[in-house]
């Protein structure tokens, strides 16, 4: 191994990585440990506290999270990158009230996952770029989850987005790459997309969508 490197602060980035499943977290060890300025922490020394905390919330939603992150004594409180497999719903927005500095789909790439225990460490967060968009509209993550009012019809933002990658032509596994969620997620929004425009198959679901200005291709 080289020699490590200091961040911005001129200091190692100590980091601990939680997981309910010990091969996830030795995955998610092996991917963080590629930048030569983090050391990775065990969690046995007490004296050891880490900078930041990357937390994957495995295979579902993790219920004790927001627990997790509010019980950190204010006093010092780390910097909590988290991962999740579904940024639908309310898992993102609890996690950001909860005071994660990043949240991120357990889909993102190793250079993501560095990037983001890199700007935690500098006191910076890290989020999607439909919640970034929501918070930059001035919407609250909780409204960025909210149905959107769209005339006779009501689609969320999530499902807005679906019906755009499907006018351009994804499929259900590309549009669960793109959009960090699982195919089935995909498959229980498009099911949703149908019964509120009222067709039954993603060509009429597109016409419906531009016919309505729902989506912009």
């Amino acid at each position: 191994m080289g020699a490590t490197l200091p961040h911005a602060s001129g200091e190692v980035i100590r980091v601990l990585v939680v997981s309910p499943s010990s091969g996830a977290r030795r995955a998610l060890e092996d991917v963080v440990a590629q930048d030569p300025g983090v050391a990775l922490l065990a969690g046995a020394d007490p004296s050891e506290l880490p900078d930041v905390i990357v937390f994957d919330s495995g295979l579902e939603s993790y219920p004790s999270l927001p627990m997790l992150l509010e019980r950190r004594p204010s006093s010092d409180a780390k910097a909590f990158v988290v991962l999740l497999e579904d940024l639908d719903g309310e898992a993102g927005a609890r996690a950001l009230r909860a005071g994660a500095r990043a949240v991120l789909p357990r889909s993102a790439s190793p250079q993501e996952i560095r990037a983001a225990v890199r700007a935690a460490a500098a006191g910076l967060a890290s989020l999607p770029a439909a919640l970034a968009g929501a918070l930059l509209d001035g919407r609250s993550p909780d409204s960025a989850a909210a149905p959107l009012d769209t005339g006779d019809h009501i689609l969320t933002p999530r499902e807005r987005e679906i019906l755009t990658l499907l006018g351009e032509g994804l499929v259900n596994r590309e549009i669960g790459v793109r959009l960090g969620i699982s195919e089935h997620t995909v498959k229980t929004h498009l099911a949703a997309i149908y019964e509120k425009l009222e067709v039954s198959n993603r060509a009429e679901a597109v016409a419906t969508g531009l016919r309505r200005g729902l989506v912009m291709l």
